[in-house]
C-alpha cells in the first residue's frame, strides 16, 4: 500500500493550485483520499502532509536551465512526442521558483518530491481524456472536477506508478519528469 500526492500547482497563490491524494495497493487500486483546490503554500502543504504520503509528483518544472529556454529534460520530452512550455517564459518561471519553496518544504517532512506533466501523461497512458484513465482504473469521483482537481489526480497517480517503478521516466542530467505508463488499451 502506497499513499501518493498530486499537485497541479499554480505560479501565484491567488488561481487555484488542485491537491489530491491517493492510496494504491500494490495492484494498482486505487481510492482518491482528497481532491480539492487550494490557495497558499500553507494550504498546499497541511493538505498534504496529513496524509503523510511517501512523494508528491508535482505539475510543474523543477529546475530552471542552465541556458537557454528548455532544459535537456523538456527536450527528450519534445523528442517523444510531449509538448512542455520552457521554464524560463516569465509565468512559468515563477510557477517553477513557487515549485522548489514547496519541493524543500515537503523534503523537510520525508516527502519525495516528482516533477511531472498530467498533459502528457494521459497522451502517455493511450486514454482519450483524464475522464477515461479514472474509469479504466476504476476509479470513482462522486462529483464534478475542476481542470486543477483532474489534473492533481493525475499527478497522484503518476506518482504511484513512479514509487512502484512502473512509471514512463524521462531522465536528462537536469532532472527527471515521469508520465504514466500505457494504461488504456484501444483497438484499431
Amino acid at each position: 500500500m502506497v499513499i501518493c500526492g498530486g499537485l497541479d500547482l499554480a505560479a501565484r497563490p491567488y488561481r487555484p493550485t488542485g491537491v489530491a491524494v491517493v492510496r494504491a495497493t500494490s495492484d494498482f487500486k486505487f481510492e482518491i483520499l482528497y481532491v480539492d483546490e487550494v490557495y497558499s503554500n500553507e494550504e498546499i502543504v497541511s493538505s498534504l502532509v496529513k496524509f503523510s504520503p511517501v512523494a508528491v509528483a508535482i505539475d510543474s518544472p523543477l529546475a530552471l536551465p542552465r541556458r537557454g529556454g528548455l532544459r535537456e529534460v523538456d527536450h527528450a520530452l519534445i523528442r517523444a512526442g510531449f509538448r512542455v512550455l520552457p521554464p524560463v517564459w516569465a509565468s512559468m518561471r515563477e510557477l517553477t521558483l513557487r515549485a522548489q519553496k514547496l519541493m524543500k518544504v515537503l523534503e523537510n517532512y520525508g516527502i519525495e518530491v516528482i516533477e511531472t506533466h498530467p498533459r502528457s501523461s494521459v497522451k502517455s497512458s493511450s486514454c482519450s481524456s483524464v475522464q477515461e484513465l479514472l474509469e479504466v482504473l476504476g476509479i470513482n469521483v462522486s462529483r464534478r472536477l475542476t481542470r486543477h482537481e483532474a489534473d492533481s489526480i493525475v499527478a497522484s497517480l503518476v506518482c504511484v506508478y513512479y514509487k512502484n517503478s512502473k512509471a514512463l521516466v524521462f531522465r536528462a542530467s537536469n532532472g527527471e519528469i515521469a508520465l504514466l505508463p500505457q494504461i488504456c488499451q484501444h483497438s484499431l
